[in-house]
């Protein structure tokens, strides 16, 4: 009998791997597709959640009948102003992502989008006066240094390479505050519901500013349109959906460096597709920032 748990356990801890693996490539093709697509990067990402949404409405009415006949309970004014908050936050932060991909590498720009954790510390005490934890200083440190690696700040550093690590690097601040806001509503709220809500919301921004901007919104074929929905269901439903299944069968410390894998696979569909590569000195700083981003996620438990 023990046996047979054991190899139970071995089956769904590798099929556990193998989710959260194939998660990290679907999360990975984002910037692909951004690239790819025959509309304007920002209303890629407007795309992107719009169609996404009804999947996620389809999905959550899915488990309400899966879990029975319930009454919804009326969703309040607050929660209502939250959910446009969460949503315009997510947006902002498609925006400078889709972006930032015509300026740097899908590599850096993967990599400076997972410093979550380290802008989850200065965002909780700017806002909140939450300190940081101190064993936080250390992981940081390294931070900074492959920071200095990857996107050397001198005279022969590219502006436009500059400015597209900068909005890179800007998602994670504006992701954090994303999550802060998702975070809260969860407790209240089915997942796939506030997400299909945030995605929204996420649409209506994205799409106003791609036409501010004046950018093309209506794809040219139908191969176009058809990327669009790849992209909606790669990167915004199957790549969350298959880490979250693969988080059920593995710990958080292997869950979190899973995800670190992202830049690795976006790297290496950048190398494939369009033929970028890093120098030494980038591809030694994008190690460092890897180890200090899993480092930081071990001290703050996530």
């Amino acid at each position: 009998m023990q046996r047979l748990s054991r190899a139970v356990g071995g089956e769904a801890r590798g099929g556990a791997i193998a989710c959260a693996l194939l998660a990290v490539g679907c999360l990975a093709l984002g910037g692909v597709f951004v690239r790819l697509s025959e509309v304007g990067p920002i209303a890629t990402g407007g795309f992107r959640s719009l169609i996404a949404a009804p999947m996620l409405l389809l999905l959550d009415a899915g488990i309400g009948l899966r879990g029975g006949p319930r009454v919804r309970e009326r969703m309040p004014l607050r929660d209502h102003v939250t959910i446009a908050l969460g949503g315009a936050l997510l947006a902002i932060d498609l925006c400078l992502w889709n972006v930032s991909f015509f300026y740097t590498t899908l590599a850096e720009s993967n990599l400076l989008a997972n410093l979550v954790p380290f802008a989850a510390a200065i965002l909780g005490w700017v806002l909140f006066r939450d300190v940081p934890d101190v064993r936080l200083a250390s992981p940081a440190t390294l931070a900074i240094g492959g920071l200095l690696l990857l996107t050397p700040v001198g005279v022969h550093a590219e502006p436009g390479h500059l400015f597209g690590n900068a909005m890179a690097l800007a998602t994670a601040f504006f992701y954090t505050g994303f999550l802060v806001v998702a975070q809260g509503l969860r407790t209240r709220y089915p997942a796939p519901r506030i997400m299909a809500l945030l995605s929204l919301w996420c649409a209506a921004v994205c799409l106003a500013v791609a036409m501010l901007r004046g950018e093309n919104l209506l794809p040219r074929s139908a191969e176009g349109w058809l990327l669009l929905v790849v992209l909606a269901f790669t990167s915004q439903i199957l790549g969350q959906t298959l880490m979250a299944h693969a988080m059920h069968f593995m710990s958080l410390q292997l869950g979190s460096l899973f995800t670190l894998l992202q830049p690795v696979a976006a790297a290496v569909y950048a190398y494939v597709l369009f033929s970028e590569t890093l120098s030494l000195s980038q591809f030694l700083g994008a190690v460092v920032l890897i180890v200090s981003i899993y480092w930081a996620k071990l001290v703050l438990g996530r």
